[in-house]
């Protein structure tokens, strides 16, 4: 995910850098990077794909009214870093990448932990449309474009382990990790302000469409496994940025 940011950051200096060949008119546009933190709602382990982490561990019965709260949180923080430049006075490219995750705990009687991590993660190029070019306050629509991975992690151990207990596998532990990459579009509108000459405000609402195709899974990023199952991340999502003006 590290890699995939700086090659988002590198993208946006290089369209900073390039900005005034297409400034129509104007002597400079500008570009602007900054944090980005998305909240997604709505989001919810798929009850048919994963209706057996119940066999794993009792606690993460995601059927299970009652358990809900614990393994299927319908909301997702995502954290990341946005890059934007001007290209003509009402158009903008750039770049995003964040990652989103949440994690449930549960231990059972004989004190075995168990964990469930869901993560996901995005990357991709954004096109957006802005009214008013010269205005301090900007409405803009569009989308953004890319790829991103699905990934759940799940592991068990009893309370107290030791070092060489872990390192060497003396005691089994029940674990996996499956991952799949997906495509991600996320169409969206929202607005701009510029607070200041050197920073400004970024704020957007949308969909987020991003499926991992039955049959394109893997395990431990390797081994593909072809009876697996689509799984769906598809939510309203909501974007800030807090963006430095370059």
């Amino acid at each position: 995910m590290k890699h995939l940011l700086k090659i988002g950051v590198s993208i946006v200096l290089v369209v900073g850098s390039l900005q005034a060949q297409f400034a129509e008119g104007q002597p400079v546009l500008r570009g602007a990077i900054g944090p980005a933190f998305s909240y997604l709602l709505a989001l919810e382990l798929d009850e048919t794909a994963f209706k057996a982490l119940s066999s794993f561990s009792s606690d993460f019965d995601i059927t299970d009214a009652a358990n809900t709260s614990i393994i299927n949180n319908s909301e997702m923080v995502m954290t990341g870093f946005e890059g934007f430049g001007e290209v003509t006075p009402h158009w903008t490219i750039g770049m995003y990448a964040g990652q989103g995750e949440y994690l449930a705990t549960a231990q059972d009687p004989a004190k075995v932990d168990y964990m469930i991590n869901f993560v996901v993660s995005q990357v991709g190029v954004t096109a957006e449309f802005n009214t008013h070019a010269r205005s301090r306050l900007k409405l803009l629509g569009g989308s953004l474009f890319g790829i991103g991975q699905i990934s759940l992690t799940a592991s068990s151990s009893p309370e107290n382990e030791s070092w060489t207990e872990i390192v060497s596998g003396a005691t089994p532990r029940p674990a996996f990790e499956l991952s799949s990459w997906t495509p991600v579009i996320q169409p969206y509108l929202g607005l701009r302000v510029d607070i200041s000459r050197s920073m400004g405000f970024k704020a957007v609402a949308g969909w987020n469409e991003q499926v991992a195709k039955a049959g394109t899974w893997k395990l431990y990023h390797s081994k593909t496994i072809s009876d697996s199952e689509e799984v769906s991340v598809q939510a309203l999502f909501f974007r800030a940025q807090l963006y430095v003006i370059l």
